[in-house]
């Protein structure tokens, strides 16, 4: 996706997938050649990615959030994300890097 033309004083979201390969008060490297500079950790909102996702934990996929459910029944487990109209998205049909996590339960 090309990027817009930006001014200064334009509000944006920067979402990157990639590995971290350094850490240091103020700056964060990333691969593949991406570098990061802030002045205060409050100035930066880092989500990791690498958690699976836990029953409860409510994820936005770009059009609606969604609802992560785990049942068991009969010693088998299954995973799948509930929408707010009730219908089932599963892991499958999903990216999860695209996902945004809005709140992680406990």
């Amino acid at each position: 996706m090309p990027i817009p033309h930006l001014s200064p004083g334009d509000h944006v979201r920067v979402t990157i997938s990639a590995q971290v390969q350094r850490h240091s008060p103020g700056e964060l490297e990333l691969t593949p050649r991406t570098f990061i500079t802030y002045e205060s950790d409050d100035d930066l909102n880092v989500e990791l990615t690498c958690e699976l996702f836990r029953q409860g934990d409510v994820a936005f996929d770009g059009r609606r959030s969604l609802l992560r459910t785990v049942v068991t029944t009969n010693n088998e487990t299954e995973a799948y994300w509930a929408a707010p109209d009730g219908s089932v998205v599963h892991d499958d049909e999903v990216d999860p890097q695209s996902l945004r996590l809005l709140m992680r339960c406990p």
